[in-house]
């Protein structure tokens, strides 16, 4: 996104398909990478709510997962200020926000909630099939990839962010941290806090419930 939005970058442009295909591979990525540690890939706070609420999960695990996801989006904001720290200086006209959170296409909250709780269950419903499945790493990474690239490309009315983490952790840390060129932008919290927020963490929780009862069930 940093590529994408900002000036005097390497990349400049990427066009759509590009873009999805670059954000899929890091979200498949990440969740390989944390199955193959051993975790339990509680990379979204929907899917900490989720177990915590149906699962079982102790609230003092609960609570260290979402901090380590809120330090997490923290690094992440720092590095992508860092590492394009010129560029974010060359562009002072260029909106920023949006390189950290996801935003709509046409703001219209009660509809973008409804799409961001739908893309959200989609996502995690199939990760989380694979997961308690004892699926391989490559496989949940391949199921990751490809739930993201399709979602993204179908149900894009909200910027598909299906994680409080992506956009609510991270548009705290675009506040707080001194990145060059902010120019007074403000995050819409109210669309943070109602789409992004609740929003996936009700798509996260009712996945981790769906899958639940299919276990159950067979």
């Amino acid at each position: 996104m940093c590529n994408v939005s900002l000036k005097k970058t390497l990349v400049s442009t990427l066009n759509y398909i590009e873009l999805v295909f670059a954000w899929s591979l890091a979200v498949g990525f990440g969740l390989a990478v944390a199955v193959v540690m051993g975790g339990p890939a509680y990379l979204n706070p929907g899917a900490v709510l989720g177990n915590l609420i149906w699962n079982g999960l102790p609230v003092s695990e609960a609570a260290l997962y979402l901090l380590m996801e809120f330090l997490a989006a923290g690094a992440a904001v720092l590095i992508c200020g860092i590492f394009f720290w010129d560029s974010f200086k060359a562009s002072g006209d260029a909106p920023k926000r949006g390189i950290f959170s996801a935003y709509p296409v046409e703001k219209n909250i009660p509809l973008n909630f409804t799409q961001e709780v739908l893309a959200t269950f989609l996502f995690l419903f199939l990760v989380l099939l694979c997961i308690t499945g004892c699926a391989s790493a490559l496989v949940i990474g391949a199921v990751g990839f490809g739930a993201v690239a399709l979602l993204s490309l179908s149900l894009n009315s909200t910027g598909f962010s299906m994680n409080a983490m992506r956009s609510v952790f991270s548009s705290i840390w675009f506040a707080i941290l001194p990145i060059p060129n902010k120019n007074g932008e403000k995050v819409d919290w109210s669309y943070q806090i109602i789409v992004n927020l609740f929003g996936s963490s009700l798509g996260g929780i009712l996945a981790v419930i769906a899958v639940a009862c299919i276990q159950k069930a067979l």
